[in-house]
């Protein structure tokens, strides 16, 4: 069983490799396969005569069984919640980030004024008080 499926593995990322380079191709493509498997799901659930009420009860089911049924109808809005959640902290780490630039460069500038106040002090001070250096 690993030997088949490390060559549809081996397949599958060649021609994934193949299609990045024609991604309308890869696109239209992949939308034929995924009609084709879901007419084919579709078709052997009518041959075994599966009524409505059952298919999305057994549907449920094998998605709560694999762990992909909140994913499935719930993820999409979490990944989108999260997506924009990240964008406002983004944003706000970037005004957060100004503010800082901002305080820094008034804090350079006073710096600077200060250390040529002191220059100026001390220079003054040399004069009525020289040093023997």
């Amino acid at each position: 069983m690993r030997k088949i499926t490390s060559i549809f593995l081996k397949v599958e990322d060649r021609s994934r490799l193949y299609f990045e380079r024609f991604p309308f191709l890869h696109a239209f493509l992949a939308g034929i396969g995924i009609v084709l498997f879901w007419r084919g799901v579709w078709e052997y659930s009518d041959v075994l005569g599966l009524r409505p009420f059952w298919s999305i009860v057994l549907g449920a089911l094998v998605l709560l069984i694999i762990g992909l049924f909140l994913q499935t109808f719930v993820g999409n809005t979490i990944i989108i919640k999260k997506v924009e959640s990240e964008k406002r902290a983004e944003q706000k780490t970037k005004t957060d980030i100004k503010q800082v630039e901002e305080k820094v460069g008034v804090e350079e500038i006073t710096l600077e004024h200060l250390a040529k106040k002191l220059e100026s002090i001390e220079s003054k001070i040399e004069k009525i008080f020289p040093s023997n250096k």
